[in-house]
């Protein structure tokens, strides 16, 4: 498998405790945490992994484990992630709670971390490669990541012809830095004192159906199976951070936006569309507020009648 992890931890505490202790999983509540995660999506029990096994699952696979003190996820939708890409909906679930996000791939050097207090604010957030570059380097550097940002790691060019290695430092090796230092647990780096066994912390296992709604996101990647928080959470940044906003339920039946400024839109407005099966039934509609986008986009995503006595203009092919 090499140096990869796509994982997001919930914890009251010290991580490495909790993993050394997570010996059996509260199965209902991790079904139940998995249903929340993605409303309305099917899910069909397969068997049981382990952190270890599963810290990097496959497309249509998901991970997952509830413990005390102690929630464990493991999915492909969280490789290779920007933090600030974290859907809305998964990050709520941890509220209260130390939230941990862990995204690390040996093949194209990625590595994404972020951290995120109790009460919600972002104490820090990293994400780089060799291929882009720092993507984002929010909140103050950890203590454990000094020495990397001072040159203390340097690395060393095996090739005089090869070119020069484009970060500061190799993101893996900071990457088990930061698994040692808030998880406990390496997977290629020098062991940790009395560093959990995360063979032993078992997952329950779930294939992931056919979504049924997909929420796509200029920029940024879809999200499938929003929550409602989801959904809310990135109809809020239009115009601030995001362009427009596709709610997809099939090829030929979506609702979609885009925020004022861009696409011959007047400033200060938002237009939305909605396609009802074919084109002969595509309807446009310009409002005045984020509030009505939200409005109209709450009842698409629930399958009522969110169109209102707005006006809605009929798009001919």
């Amino acid at each position: 498998m090499g140096a990869k992890t796509a994982l997001l931890m919930y914890a009251d505490g010290e991580v490495a405790q909790a993993l050394r202790d997570a010996v059996e999983l509260d199965r209902a509540a991790t079904e139940a945490l998995v249903a929340r995660l993605l409303p309305g999506l099917e899910l069909v029990t397969v068997e049981d992994g382990s952190l270890g096994q599963n810290r990097n699952p496959p497309d249509g696979f998901l991970y997952a484990g509830v413990f005390r003190g102690l929630t464990v996820i493991c999915s492909p939708e969280l490789a290779e992630i920007p933090p600030a890409l974290l859907r809305p909906g998964w990050l709520a679930e941890g509220a209260g709670r130390r939230v941990i996000l862990h995204s690390m791939h040996s093949v194209s050097d990625f590595l994404g971390f972020a951290v995120w207090a109790a009460d919600g604010s972002l104490e820090r957030a990293l994400c780089l490669s060799p291929g882009q570059g720092i993507v984002e380097d929010r909140g103050d550097r950890l203590s454990f990541e000094q020495p990397y940002w001072a040159g203390e790691h340097p690395l060393d060019d095996e090739d005089e012809d090869d070119e020069p290695y484009p970060l500061l430092f190799h993101p893996l090796d900071l990457g088990e830095d930061v698994l040692a230092a808030l998880c406990g647990f390496v997977l290629e780096g020098m062991p940790v004192r009395e560093m959990p066994d995360v063979y032993r912390v078992p997952l329950a296992g779930f294939r992931l159906g056919a979504p049924t709604i997909e929420l796509q996101r200029s920029p940024g990647r879809p999200i499938i199976q929003p929550s409602a928080l989801d959904v809310a959470s990135e109809v809020a940044r239009l115009g601030n951070g995001l362009h427009h906003l596709i709610l997809d339920r099939s090829r030929e039946n979506y609702l979609q936006a885009a925020a004022g400024g861009r696409y011959n839109i007047p400033l200060g407005k938002f237009l939305v569309e909605r396609r009802e099966g074919s084109e002969d039934l595509h309807f446009r509609c310009e409002v005045d507020s984020i509030e009505e986008v939200a409005e109209i986009f709450e009842g698409y995503l629930l399958d009522q009648d969110g169109w209102g006595d707005r006006h809605w203009e009929q798009m001919w092919p």
